[in-house]
């Protein structure tokens, strides 16, 4: 006859199993709901990269990499292969170098900046090229792990793009444009991996419109238009709802994770005593309520309203009675939501700016403040123009000056 703590671990031991065969389910068939979109944009193949060479002349040994680093990604169709090659060439400069290139109001002498346009040419190239690749995989394994190692090499080479748009592309609006919509493009494709990585994503949008709003004057015609277009791309929309999935996925995995480790070590010596397999249940089902919370976010993000956002907000005020781990994740979220929308007005005032710049006050109406449906307010400035939103940041309405003379 089994004795009362043996029937304590066999009942615990059973309910890891039916925990692991439910996450196993929640895996093999679950699906994302059909997300409702806001009103399809117009969608214009992205531009052609291949631009005529810089006024700087190249030394042939910085003209012998950029031959080698095309014919090596001359094949490769996964932009994530085309980045961790920019990514390799980065880490050969020096620290000096790096140090130049995180801040694109740097000057430097002109020597010192013709021959830090050339090293950091085939960096840009391969982010233009890995920018207007279909398809970014960088890795099936979505972990916390394999997010980090393509966001932290991401981050650090991100301000290589406006440096270069500032410095080697200052007499070549058309490729400095490129440069500004390879970072934009960067910032999407690491985007949906993570929420850090969707936040990392609107620091390179703020990086470039930052630019943009100085050097408005710069950027006339097709590539007005083609930053227009690269600021207003429908995967804005798609890519901080792809994250809150990525991050109910990761932890789903991390339920899963502890059931095997529950699992296996039932099957060895020293088994865990009940105490540590019941932690082990509540931190499961901790981990599954909070999949299940994300994924909630996520819905509600996709149908944009604001009784399913509500709907989320009471569902996690409950779940904070019972599982601890929910008032970290909910501040999280909370700031992420306000982050997406923040940068959203962003996008839509340089947007409107660009082309009120080129087609007048009409370009007010065909280009609205997102957060009203109605025009931005205009008012002059002795250097340009401001654009105010109705949207409230921090109790005041975002406003945006552009620097046009």
């Amino acid at each position: 006859m089994n004795t009362p703590s043996e029937k304590t671990w066999a009942y615990l031991l059973g309910t890891l199993v039916v925990c692991l065969l439910m996450v196993l389910g929640r895996f093999a068939f679950h699906q994302s709901p059909i997300p409702v979109q806001p009103p399809p944009k117009v969608e214009t193949p992205k531009p052609s990269t291949q631009r005529e060479p810089p006024a700087i002349e190249p030394s042939a040994e910085s003209t012998n990499n950029a031959i080698a680093t095309e014919t090596d990604s001359s094949t490769v169709t996964n932009a994530a292969d085309l980045y961790r090659q920019a990514f390799a060439l980065y880490d050969a400069l020096t620290d000096d170098e790096k140090g130049i290139l995180q801040y694109w109001g740097t000057n430097v002498d002109a020597s010192v900046e013709a021959a830090l346009c050339e090293k950091i040419r085939p960096i840009c190239d391969l982010m233009h090229r890995a920018g207007a690749a279909n398809n970014c995989v960088w890795t099936e394994d979505i972990s916390l792990q394999t997010v980090l190692r393509a966001r932290l090499p991401a981050l650090t080479i991100s301000p290589t793009a406006i440096w270069s748009a500032a410095h080697c592309r200052s007499r070549d609006p058309a490729g400095a444009t490129d440069d500004l919509i390879g970072l934009l493009e960067l910032g999407l494709d690491i985007a949906p991996s993570a929420m850090t990585s969707s936040f990392d994503d609107i620091r390179f949008q703020h990086n470039v419109t930052s630019y943009i709003q100085e050097n408005l004057g710069l950027f006339h015609g097709g590539d007005a238009q083609r930053l227009i277009i690269a600021l207003q791309d429908s995967a804005y929309d798609d890519a901080p709802i792809r994250a809150l999935r990525a991050e109910a996925e990761m932890e789903d995995r991390q339920a899963s994770e502890l059931i095997i480790k529950s699992a296996n070590e039932a099957n060895v010596d020293g088994e865990p005593g009940a105490s540590v397999l019941a932690d082990r249940s509540v931190n499961i089902t901790q981990h599954q309520q909070l999949s299940d919370l994300q994924q909630e976010l996520a819905d509600a993000l996709a149908s944009q309203s604001d009784d399913s956002y509500e709907a989320w907000q009471q569902h996690a005020t409950e779940l904070q009675k019972t599982n601890p781990l929910v008032l970290g994740v909910v501040r999280n979220d909370e700031s992420f939501m306000d982050s997406v929308q923040e940068a959203e007005i962003n996008r839509a005032l340089v947007a409107a700016g660009l082309a009120l710049a080129q087609e007048g006050a009409g370009a007010l109406q065909t280009h609205p403040d997102p957060s009203s449906g109605q025009p931005f307010l205009y008012t002059e400035t002795p250097v340009g123009f401001q654009l105010q939103s109705t949207y409230q940041l921090n109790g005041k309405p975002m406003t945006m000056q552009f620097k046009s003379r």
